[in-house]
């Protein structure tokens, strides 16, 4: 499965330079790449951070041994600071390793 970039999120990597602030539009869909070793736990962890919000979450990858696995997240995200708790949510959870 091929992911699609939306136009939010070409323009913010294109105008992003070194320590320069993306420059994104809001509201827009955000992709958060989630990455862990169980998948139903990862799809539970999400569920409960993201309790009524908009968004799909579809697996992506797994590693060769299918010990750890990533998951695409599309989150509608309102503004820099729930694009950025959203991240520090997903960090938070036990079952998810890795928030790119």
């Amino acid at each position: 499965m091929q992911y699609e970039i939306n136009g939010a999120m070409l323009r913010a990597m294109a105008r992003f330079s070194g320590t320069k602030k993306p420059d994104i539009e809001y509201p827009c869909t955000w992709l958060f790449k989630i990455f862990g070793r169980d998948r139903e736990a990862m799809q539970r962890a999400v569920a409960r951070m993201i309790s009524g919000r908009r968004h799909a979450l579809t697996p992506s990858r797994s590693s060769r041994n299918n010990r750890y696995h990533c998951m695409n997240l599309e989150l509608l995200v309102q503004s820099d600071e729930d694009r950025l708790g959203a991240y520090e949510a997903l960090n938070a959870q036990d079952d998810i390793l890795l928030v790119l």
